[in-house]
């Protein structure tokens, strides 16, 4: 309610104006134009490469360093049918990334193990338990996905561990997260954008996506390039689920990743689809309804099930696979539910944490698993980087994410003193350290936060595509955009910003969760959502003319396709809100006793306010005692005061606003009418005495004030003309 009434939410940053390209004369619609312009995308023959993604875009593997050598080895192994093991991950990316190296060797008839670490007793990364377990075997060729990168002392171990009983192994690194010299492994070979030096077109790749281009690599070498399409819809799976960009090489995997999802699914895929009950697919879809139930492997049992539903040929197994994912996903729900709270509550009750411009919150036995989410939450609540660590005995295991523009990598290698191990990329990573070294890592991180992050990334912002203007909102606007599409980070859903739209209707749905709204948009009418903003209702007014973000969707009803928009953020346009916050300020000013008369003349001369916005009257004040009679004793925000003064304003046809309400309220306060007690938070508690007793109005010190302030500018030579 605060930001709807005086636009102190949200930060929109609204689109610079674009610089003319060659694709200014192309016959692509405005609209088109403007979008790819922001893309970087000046060139015919870019836009057409970005609007018809096409697998042969896809960059020749062997340009990664390392991959020929990688690609070699494993014809090799291969050829001789060599003891291979797949070490993985536990979240989709590991997972999908597992799944397809061995499907892979598989569809060549020949057997492969995997080896998925536990989230909870050996977190990220090559575990102690894993060399234990690598070094009792007797592999040949070991190759790491999605991991492995700052490994350099565990393969170290494995290599002394095959030494020591006269045997050997080679290692093929392959990750895609930030590369650390001092932790870089020495392996037969580390495949890595991020290495410095590696002149790979597109850093982006996902561990999945890593893993496509070993097995199109060693296609290449084994006559059937091809065979990696078959895995694209894990591919695309991972690129999603790990919120890597989808543009370049992610953005063909996803779009040829999701038809195939659609079409063609592997067994387990669609044992998944069936389980999630999705009847429609696309990236949204990918993220929120498959990805957490693969997820939810690893985070509350065994990942390993997650590659076994990927891997089995066996439909029932599969079923059976997919609906014990759906159970785990439920469960995750209420224990990640149980632990935000307890952060929540722990953070509002430190007032440090205000202070600091980053959260490290933990607790005893929290669960690993999905701490990672509980920090995402916890962005979104107090939009600050987060770090949630669990604490197990001395140890204090870790998930972090980040806020856009502040490196979380970066902070957490400058305090790999504190670190007994970390990993991870700019928005999100993992650690672990020494549970007494909590708080000292707290006050480090804070230091360095003072340094490296700017106030600025600390204000929640909506980047805004386009400002749109009359004819940009429809049905085939929204059919545009869909060319765009897979939308995802890096290319998100297009935002528009309109300003000056008129309300005209709304109700509540969703059991008063949402809300539905009909906007006018300069004679244009549509439709539009606004999600978990039910609390609006009783303060938006039909007629209220707002400015708006949203973004324009298809919504298909009894097979007809109508135009929706799914609104973002909402307030009253700019000039009532200059008006709500002129009026609120110069309300607080006469609460203090300290109002600024120059301060109320300015806002006249500028026509933020007339004369009448600032008149109590004996009339007006009656009419607000009547009535505030029938309301709750509660604790009121300002914006409350306001929607109090609009209801009354419209009931009674009386000129009644916020400043009047607000100034009446402190009239019957020092007058003992009501009490009126500003609260910490900063909201008003109002309540009513039992026994009232007959009040001169005129013994009141504000209402005289305030009478003679407005006295003085129609006096002073009428100030409204």
């Amino acid at each position: 309610m605060e930001s709807y009434y005086f636009g102190n939410g949200r930060r929109w940053v609204l689109p610079e104006s674009i610089t003319e390209t060659a694709l200014s004369e192309t016959d692509l619609p405005g609209i088109f134009i403007k979008l790819l312009s922001q893309r970087n995308i000046s060139s015919l023959q870019e836009a057409q490469a970005f609007l018809n993604p096409s697998l042969e875009h896809l960059h020749d593997p062997f340009l990664l360093d390392g991959m020929e050598i990688a690609a070699n080895r494993i014809v090799q192994a291969i050829e001789n049918k060599e003891k291979i093991l797949i070490y993985g991950d536990y979240d989709v990316d590991g997972v999908s990334a597992t799944a397809i190296m061995v499907r892979y060797f598989q569809s060549l008839n020949l057997p492969v193990d995997y080896y998925i670490p536990d989230r909870v007793d050996e977190g990220y990364g090559i575990s102690e338990a894993g060399i234990e377990y690598i070094g009792s075997m007797n592999y040949d060729l070991m190759i790491t996905v999605d991991c492995g990168i700052t490994a350099r002392f565990q393969v170290e171990a494995i290599y002394e561990r095959y030494s020591q009983r006269g045997r050997s192994i080679d290692i093929i690194i392959t990750d895609h997260h930030q590369s650390n010299a001092q932790f870089m492994p020495e392996a037969l070979v580390v495949i890595d954008p991020h290495v410095p030096g590696c002149n790979y077109p597109f850093k982006n790749l996902c561990g999945a996506g890593l893993a496509l281009k070993l097995v199109h690599a060693v296609g290449h070498k084994l006559g059937h390039p091809d065979r990696f399409m078959d895995y694209l819809d894990l591919a695309a799976l991972a690129t999603i689920a790990d919120i890597v960009e989808l543009k370049g090489e992610n953005r063909i995997i996803t779009k040829y990743g999701i038809e195939k999802i659609i079409k063609n699914p592997c067994l387990g895929m669609k044992a998944l689809l069936k389980a999630s009950a999705a009847s429609q697919m696309d990236s949204y879809r990918v993220s929120f309804a498959l990805a957490p139930r693969v997820n939810a492997a690893g985070r509350m049992g065994d990942a390993k099930c997650a590659v076994a539903l990927f891997t089995t040929q066996d439909e029932a197994e599969a079923e059976k696979i997919a609906e014990l994912l759906n159970q785990s996903n439920i469960r995750r729900q209420e224990v990640q539910d149980q632990i935000f709270k307890s952060a929540v509550e722990a953070i509002d009750r430190d007032e440090r944490y205000q202070r600091e411009k980053i959260l490290v919150v933990y607790g005893e036995g929290w669960h690993h698993g999905v701490i990672g989410i509980v920090a995402s939450k916890l962005v979104d609540r107090y939009h600050k980087p987060a770090f949630v660590l669990s604490i197990e005995e001395d140890k204090a295991v870790g998930s972090a994410r980040s806020v856009e523009g502040f490196n979380l990598f970066n902070a957490m290698e400058a305090h790999a003193d504190l670190l007994v191990k970390f990993g991870g990329h700019e928005q999100a990573g993992g650690l672990t350290l020494q549970a007494q070294d909590i708080e000292y890592f707290r006050t480090r991180i804070n230091e360095y936060a003072e340094r490296m992050l700017e106030e600025e990334l600390l204000k929640p912002a909506l980047q805004v595509q386009l400002l749109a203007g009359k004819g940009d909102i429809s049905l085939a606007t929204a059919k545009l955009l869909t060319r765009l599409e897979p939308f995802g980070s890096g290319n998100t859903m297009p935002l528009f910003c309109y300003r000056g739209a008129t309300l005209v209707s709304k109700k509540t749905v969703g059991n008063g969760k949402h809300l539905k709204l009909t906007l006018d948009f300069d004679g244009e009418r549509a439709d539009g959502v606004y999600f978990n903003k039910g609390y609006l209702d009783e303060g938006i007014f039909e007629g209220d003319r707002v400015d708006v973000v949203f973004t324009q969707e298809i919504n298909l009803w009894q097979n007809q396709e109508y135009l929706q928009l799914k609104i973002w953020d909402m307030h009253l346009n700019e000039t009532v809100l200059a008006q709500n916050r002129f009026l609120l300020k110069a309300a607080r000013q006469v609460e203090c006793l300290d109002c600024d008369e120059n301060s109320l003349y300015n806002g006249i001369i500028d026509k933020i306010i007339t004369i009448d916005d600032i008149t109590v009257n004996r009339d007006i004040l009656a009419v607000i005692y009547r009535n505030i009679a029938r309301i709750e004793d509660k604790a009121f925000t300002p914006a409350d005061l306001f929607v109090q003064a609009r209801i009354l304003a419209k009931e009674t046809k009386k000129p009644i606003n916020g400043f009047k309400f607000f100034v009446a309220l402190l009239v019957f306060d020092e007058l003992e009418l009501i009490s009126l007690e500003l609260q910490r938070n900063g909201t008003y508690r109002m309540s009513r005495p039992e026994v009232v007793s007959k009040v001169n109005l005129e013994e009141s010190e504000i209402l005289e004030w305030v009478r003679q302030a407005a006295q003085g500018f129609i006096e002073d030579g009428g100030m409204n003309d």
